[in-house]
């Protein structure tokens, strides 16, 4: 019970709509954990269906593209050094780039 209360204080802290609510007895508190869960549980959902839609669209690529994809957006790396990693021009890197985004785009329309 302290625990779930803990948790609840912890999100008005950190969320201001919830700073207005008053728990006053465990029925509350436990309709209003449930509430968090939720959310928390759909936000979740929310980022591995996204995470997966991305990563097909990667699979999908061929080899050199996915590192260079990979190589920006998962390990940071400059576009120079990329270019220089997969041995091919600054340009080339960018038009990977712009492809993987009209690709994204293409199945957001689907």
């Amino acid at each position: 019970m302290e625990k779930i209360q803990s948790e609840i204080n912890t999100i008005r802290k950190s969320n201001n709509a919830f700073q207005d609510i008053y728990l006053e007895n465990k029925s509350d508190i436990e309709d209003c954990y449930k509430v968090v869960l939720a959310e928390k549980l759909s936000n979740l959902k929310n980022i591995i269906e996204t995470y997966k839609f991305v990563e097909d669209i990667i699979n999908n690529l061929e080899p050199y593209e996915r590192d260079t994809i990979r190589w920006r957006y998962i390990h940071k790396n400059s576009w120079q050094t990329i270019s220089f990693k997969a041995n091919v021009s600054l340009r080339h890197c960018f038009n990977i780039k712009n492809k993987v985004i009209n690709q994204i785009l293409e199945k957001l329309e689907e």
